[in-house]
């Protein structure tokens, strides 16, 4: 059962994760001189681990989306192009990225981001998604 206080901390992560987005799409444009970060994909191909130059950064794109980290879910942030908003899903990794990378607080963020169902509750509710059950007829 989520809370008024996880719903809250899932609030406060959505600014970061808009930030983190327009962040890496500025860097896959600068680093590869893309006209537009969705370039990336025709570049790369789908899988594997590449690293981004003259940065200690690593993208791996996927379907129609990428993911940047440092390694070891560290930093950084996964999304889809097409998706202007994160799902409940994305933005569970992208808290587990922060948290490992030490960007957001370990004693505020710990226990929800070890709680999927719990997170994925607050997530959906504060993003305005369906659940599964919501869905599920």
């Amino acid at each position: 059962m989520n809370t008024q206080r996880d719903e809250d901390l899932v609030r406060l992560l959505l600014p970061q994760w808009y930030a983190w987005r327009r962040w890496a799409e500025e860097l896959l444009c600068r680093a590869f001189a893309l006209a537009a970060p969705e370039e990336i994909l025709k570049r790369s191909g789908k899988g594997g681990v590449h690293a981004i130059p003259g940065t200690n950064w690593h993208y791996r794109a996927h379907g129609i989306g990428v993911d940047i980290d440092r390694g070891l879910v560290s930093g950084g942030v996964d999304f889809d192009f097409d998706k202007p908003n994160p799902d409940p899903w994305r933005l569970k990794l992208f808290a587990e990225k922060q948290l490992n990378a030490g960007n957001i607080p370990w004693e505020d963020y710990r226990s929800l981001i070890d709680d999927e169902e719990r997170f994925v509750s607050a997530a959906t509710l504060v993003l305005g998604q369906p659940t599964r059950s919501d869905t599920a007829t």
